[in-house]
């Protein structure tokens, strides 16, 4: 029988520097809107660097220019979803990486999977 894993991924993740626009509400109350830049990118899921400070379980929404749904004629739209924040590790004075799992669409591209 093989040992389980609690590291393990169920999707494989690939490094990125992708922009993007996350929208929210932090730890404080306060409602932002900022750019970032995704630093690894699943299927379901993205981590980036904020100097918000999030709460797990946190719901935001994310918007990715370019990588949605391809329009005949139009070429590529924008990926828009809702995500929550899974995971947040401080990286330094005032900069959290944050991780989220995307909670409706999916991202195509990056679908490898591991078994």
């Amino acid at each position: 029988m093989q040992k389980s894993n609690p590291h393990r991924r169920s999707q494989h993740r690939v490094e990125a520097a992708i922009p993007l626009q996350v929208r929210g509400v932090d730890v404080h109350g306060i409602e932002f809107e900022d750019s970032a830049t995704a630093l690894e990118v699943s299927r379901r899921g993205l981590s980036f660097l904020t100097q918000r400070e999030l709460a797990i379980f946190a719901t935001l929404t994310l918007l990715i220019p370019g990588l949605g749904p391809t329009r005949p004629g139009e070429g590529p739209g924008d990926f828009f979803t809702e995500a929550a924040v899974v995971r947040t590790l401080p990286e330094g004075e005032h900069l959290f990486r944050v991780s989220v799992r995307f909670m409706g669409a999916t991202l195509p591209m990056y679908s490898a999977e591991n078994i």
